[in-house]
């Protein structure tokens, strides 16, 4: 390399570190924006309607459950539900069934939803015949930067095996309990779970790899908040 082709290079290298090199932490506000926590301002009558709406569901009742896309963009929202993740609740399906609260647990399949608004998946969960609905949502956040072994990479050769990178995941599930007929919200429960990991800049974790390992935890956490909700669930 030319003397003037290496400043380049060094510049260029500092640059990167100088501004990757703290970590920016997780935005919680804008995960549970994503996944519709944060609701916008309702005007007195739409409140009085929703405090006038009753438990309505029979004992045993119908649950269906649907669990809802991530949206597209950046590229931590570029992950699905696996099987493996909806699996998670076949236990709690069979604890309420053997319970007696439910008679019937089924996933809303996906080709007689038209939208993901609750209406909609109200509509899909009724062609079911379901008594309520259970919404599951998540979503992800990743935070790359550098760690104190960041001036290795100005080396250059170092970045093949120097673990100077770091990636911090955070993956929030979240789950909502609808009675399908009259949109009476019976729960709500929330689940997070974090992990770190540390490379070399040559051999980095993916986004996906990144966030399966947080959103199985996640789940794992949920599925018990969801159980021990569910049990007191007033019919």
């Amino acid at each position: 390399m030319t003397p003037k082709f290496e400043t380049y290079l060094f510049i260029a290298l500092s640059s990167l570190l100088f501004f990757s090199c703290a970590s920016k932490g997780f935005n919680r506000g804008e995960l549970k924006e994503q996944i519709g926590v944060l609701k916008p301002a309702f005007d007195d009558k739409e409140i009085k309607e929703a405090y006038n709406k009753k438990a309505n569901l029979p004992k045993p009742f119908k649950l269906g459950v649907y669990f809802k896309a991530p949206k597209e963009g950046r590229p931590e929202q570029q992950w699905r539900w696996s099987e493996q993740d909806k699996s998670v609740l076949e236990s709690i399906a069979k604890e309420l069934l053997n319970q007696g609260l439910v008679s019937d647990v089924f996933p809303i399949v996906d080709s007689l939803v038209t939208d993901t608004d609750l209406k909609s998946l109200r509509l899909a969960a009724a062609k079911h015949q379901a008594d309520a609905l259970l919404i599951i949502s998540g979503a992800a956040q990743i935070d790359r930067y550098v760690n104190n072994w960041g001036w290795s990479y100005l080396l250059i050769l170092p970045t093949l095996f120097v673990p100077a990178s770091k990636a911090d995941t955070l993956f929030l599930a979240n789950a909502t309990l609808w009675d399908v007929k009259n949109e009476y919200l019976y729960l709500t429960a929330e689940a997070e779970s974090t992990n770190s990991e540390t490379y070399s800049a040559a051999f980095g974790w993916s986004d996906r790899e990144l966030i399966q390992e947080s959103k199985t935890k996640a789940l794992d956490g949920l599925k018990t908040e969801i159980s021990k909700m569910v049990k007191g669930v007033k019919l």
